[in-house]
């Protein structure tokens, strides 16, 4: 009887001793694969499409990394977030996002008159993203520019890591950009999600 139970306790030691030692495998496993994704996203450019209604739309990977990574590898991205009056361990998520602007304006000068003495001509164009106001008195010109964007970004679970695995393969994280304005090009993406223990 003795014997019967030492080997119940014995074989039960070891079954615990192996599912410690698979549950320890799975996740440095899944911490590997969580740095190398993240590192081939941030290698990664922008992948640019067209949109259902023909507006250009930019992709990307998330990075995930977790707090003390985003210290190591990204502090002016800390810096940003304690400018804000946040606690940087209180985020969840950072992105940053660079749009360059370019649109040629041709439009035609009038001749006006200031004060009833002053000669001047002035000019103004207006679209759905641009006001442009502008005045030439003698050898000085002075304009005002401005202008409207709208940037929509989405974070989702795109394409599986293993796709032949189906259903039991994780999905990247990815983001699309896209700008409202027509004008605009994003040049540049960084999402960081951090992830808690």
């Amino acid at each position: 009887m003795k014997e019967k139970a030492l080997s119940t306790i014995i074989f039960l030691f070891i079954c615990f001793i192996g599912f410690e030692y698979a549950k320890m495998y799975y996740t440095e496993k899944r911490e590997r694969e969580r740095i190398t994704e993240s590192f081939k996203a941030s290698e990664q450019k922008l992948t640019y499409y067209k949109t259902q209604n023909g507006q250009l739309a930019a992709k990307n990977q998330t990075l995930q990394l977790r707090y003390n990574e985003v210290q190591q590898i990204f502090p002016k991205v800390l810096d940003e977030i304690r400018n804000l009056n946040i606690k940087p361990k209180h985020v969840t998520q950072y992105s940053e996002t660079v749009v360059k602007q370019e649109k040629e304006i041709l439009t035609k000068l009038r001749d006006s008159l200031i004060c009833d003495t002053i000669h001047a001509k002035i000019f103004n164009y207006q679209d759905s993203f641009y006001t442009v106001k502008g005045i030439a008195v003698g050898d000085s010109q002075k304009v005002h520019i401005s202008s409207l964007d709208s940037l929509v970004q989405v974070v989702y679970k795109g394409e599986r890591l293993r796709p032949w695995l189906w259903f039991f393969s994780r999905r990247k994280l990815e983001q699309v950009i896209t700008a409202k304005n027509p004008n605009s090009t994003i040049l540049y993406n960084r999402t960081i999600q951090i992830v808690k223990k």
